[in-house]
């Protein structure tokens, strides 16, 4: 009788594997670590402009001046109505991103701003540059709202 070829891996071949393998990991580490920097930054700024977005149209829509106000990791929505002024809204930003400094940006009854604003992220104990892209929010006066991916590039 034919004697049949045994298949499988010998521990040789199993621990070269795992050598490369874990030499790969080495490597990779510092690229992984700005992609997840990056990534929580832009996460950040994307909760950032949909309160933006939010707080433009609660004052069109309660025809009112409403106050986007942004301390800290702190973004709260308030409504600067003819009585006591009321929070409609506030969240922390996510992931230890953090405003560089406080800023209030008021959207009167028709959306509008009366001067230009803009808020900067960034992470806490980082530099941004480089390979760490910190985004900016910008707000024009006349009301249009953009997230720029780099706070250079606006």
């Amino acid at each position: 009788m034919r004697q049949l070829k045994q298949r499988g891996l010998t521990l040789i071949e199993l621990m070269v594997a795992l050598a490369i393998g874990a030499m790969l990991m080495f490597a990779a580490a510092p690229q992984f670590a700005e992609f997840v920097s990056n990534s929580r930054l832009r996460e950040a700024g994307n909760l950032l402009y949909t309160q933006a977005l939010l707080a433009q149209s609660e004052a069109l829509k309660r025809n009112n001046t409403v106050r986007l106000d942004v301390d800290g990791a702190t973004v709260k929505i308030i409504d600067m109505g003819p009585a006591d002024p009321a929070t409609l809204r506030q969240i922390e930003l996510a992931g230890g991103a953090t405003a560089a400094e406080a800023v209030t940006i008021d959207f009167n009854a028709r959306g509008m701003l009366a001067d230009d604003a803009s808020v900067n992220l960034s992470l806490q104990d980082q530099t941004c540059g480089g390979e760490l892209r910190c985004p900016g929010l910008r707000v024009d006066g006349g009301g249009a709202i953009r997230l720029c991916s780099d706070q250079t590039s606006c």
